[in-house]
C-alpha cells in the first residue's frame, strides 16, 4: 500500500470536452432558483455558489447539492470556466458520499474527470468510494493514479487506507502503515491519530502506553484535533471518512467553489484567452516539427535511393566488364581449340601436316538465318533455269551458249 510505483498505474484516458455537459439531474431546484430573481450572469452564479457553501458548512447536504447544481447549470451556459465547474461537481460528490449515495457519487466523479482530466482530487474520491463499497483492487488503482498525479497526497492516502483497515478491525496492519508514514514525517497528524486509535482499540489491550504517546504528540501538533481522539470507526460511518479527508487534505476544505473573480486566472482568461493562445502556439510548433521531420525523412529516403542507384550502376558496370573479359578468354580458348590439321590419317608419315581450313568452324563466324537459308535453297533448286536482267522488268533465260559453252553432244565410245 505504501510503496507507490513511479509509472502511471492506470492508463485510462478521458476525452477532452469542448463544452461542459449537463448534470442530467432534476431541474426543479434550478427553476426555483431562477424564479427567485436570478438569471444567467456572474452575480447569479456567485449567489448560488455562496448559498451552496453556507449549506455545506452547516452540513445541510441536500440543500447544498441543489445550489451547487444550480450554479453548475447556470455557469456552464453563461461562462464555461472549467476549474469552477470541476469544484462544483466535486462538492456534490462529497455531499453524496457523506449521505451514503455512493452510486451517484461515482457517476459525478466520472463527470469531474471529464471536465478536468486526471484530476488528483477526483481520483482520490474514486478510490474512497471504491473502498466504501469494499472493492479493494479498484480502490488501490485509483489511489495509485491519484498519487501519480500529485505526490503530495501520498501520506494522506496511506493514512486513509490505514483508517479503513482500522474500521475493518485490522489494527496491526493499520499500525504498520501509519508507522511507515511517520518515518517520512514524524509529526503527521493524521498518521498519529490513526495509529493512536489502532493502539487503543487493539485486541490484545497491551498498547495503552503507545496510544497515550501518540495522542500526546498529536495534541502538541494540533490541539483542535482533541474531539477526534478515541472515537472508534466503523465501515458504515460514511460521513466520518469524508470528514477526515476534508480535515487533513492540504487544500480541499479551503479551496472549494467560489465566484468567477476569486479565481486568479479567470479574469485574464476571459479577456485574452491565454490557454487558447498557448494551445495554438503548441499546435503550430508541433505541426511545424512534424513537417520538418517529414521533410527530413523524405530527403533521407531520396538520398539513400540515389546512393543505391549509383551502387547498382557501379555493380552493373563491374559485372559487364567481367562478362566481357570472360567472353574474350573463352574466344581465345575456342580459337586455339578449333584448328583442324591434316592428314586425316594420323599414322601417315609420308604426308606433311597441313591445316584443313574448310573443316574449321570459328567461334565468331556469323550464322545464316533460317529465312536466308530457305531463299538460298529456292534460288538453286534443281530443274530451275538461271535468269539474268535484260532491262527494266524484262528477264530472259540464260543458255549455255551465252557463256561460250557448247551443248554436249552424245559421242560413241569405241572400245
Amino acid at each position: 500500500v505504501t510503496e507507490w510505483p513511479l509509472g502511471n498505474p492506470v492508463n485510462q484516458e478521458w476525452p477532452p470536452l469542448r463544452c461542459t455537459p449537463s448534470l442530467q439531474a432534476p431541474q426543479g431546484p434550478l427553476v426555483d432558483f431562477l424564479t427567485s430573481g436570478y438569471g444567467y450572469d456572474d452575480r447569479s452564479v456567485a449567489s448560488a455558489v455562496k448559498l451552496g457553501n453556507e449549506h455545506f458548512a452547516k452540513r445541510e447536504l441536500g440543500r447544498a447539492v441543489d445550489f451547487y447544481g444550480a450554479a453548475y447549470e447556470i455557469g456552464r451556459l453563461h461562462f464555461d470556466y472549467k476549474p469552477l465547474m470541476h469544484d462544483l461537481v466535486m462538492r456534490r460528490v462529497i455531499c453524496y458520499s457523506m449521505l451514503g449515495d455512493l452510486q451517484q457519487a461515482q457517476l459525478e466523479t466520472e463527470l469531474a474527470l471529464r471536465v478536468v482530466p486526471h484530476s488528483a482530487v477526483a481520483l482520490l474520491y474514486q478510490g474512497l468510494l471504491h473502498s466504501k463499497l469494499g472493492e479493494a483492487d479498484e480502490a488501490n488503482q485509483k489511489f495509485q493514479a491519484s498519487v501519480h498525479q500529485c505526490r503530495e497526497l501520498r501520506d494522506l492516502i496511506d493514512c486513509l487506507v490505514a483508517l479503513f483497515m482500522l474500521a475493518q478491525g485490522h489494527c496491526d496492519r493499520a499500525i504498520q502503515v501509519c508507522s511507515q508514514v511517520l518515518l517520512r514525517d514524524p509529526r503527521m497528524p493524521f498518521a498519529l491519530l490513526v495509529r493512536g486509535d489502532a493502539y487503543k482499540f487493539h485486541a490484545s489491550g497491551y498498547f495503552a502506553r503507545q496510544a497515550a504517546d501518540d495522542y500526546t504528540l498529536l495534541l502538541e501538533v494540533d490541539l483542535s484535533l482533541q474531539p477526534l481522539i478515541g472515537d472508534i470507526m466503523t465501515p458504515q460511518q460514511h460521513g466520518r471518512f469524508d470528514e477526515m479527508v476534508l480535515r487533513f487534505h492540504p487544500r480541499l476544505a479551503k479551496e472549494g467553489p467560489r465566484a468567477y473573480e476569486d479565481y486568479p486566472v479567470c479574469a485574464v482568461y476571459r479577456k485574452r484567452r491565454p490557454f487558447l493562445v498557448a494551445s495554438f502556439v503548441v499546435f503550430a510548433y508541433a505541426k511545424l516539427k512534424t513537417c520538418v521531420r517529414s521533410t527530413q525523412l523524405v530527403q533521407n529516403v531520396t538520398m539513400r535511393n540515389a546512393e543505391l542507384l549509383q551502387a547498382r550502376a557501379a555493380a552493373e558496370r563491374k559485372v559487364r566488364q567481367l562478362v566481357e573479359t570472360q567472353q574474350k578468354l573463352a574466344a581465345l580458348e575456342a580459337s586455339s581449340c578449333s584448328e583442324v590439321w591434316g592428314p586425316a590419317d594420323p599414322d601417315s608419315l609420308h604426308v606433311r601436316k597441313y591445316r584443313r581450313y574448310w573443316m574449321e568452324r570459328p567461334l565468331g563466324f556469323p550464322k545464316r538465318s533460317e529465312e536466308e537459308g530457305e531463299e538460298g535453297n529456292r534460288s538453286i533448286s534443281p530443274g530451275r533455269s538461271l535468269e539474268y536482267s535484260v532491262g527494266a522488268g524484262d528477264t530472259a533465260p540464260v543458255s549455255p551458249a551465252s557463256y561460250g559453252l557448247r551443248s554436249p553432244t552424245p559421242r560413241l565410245l569405241a572400245y
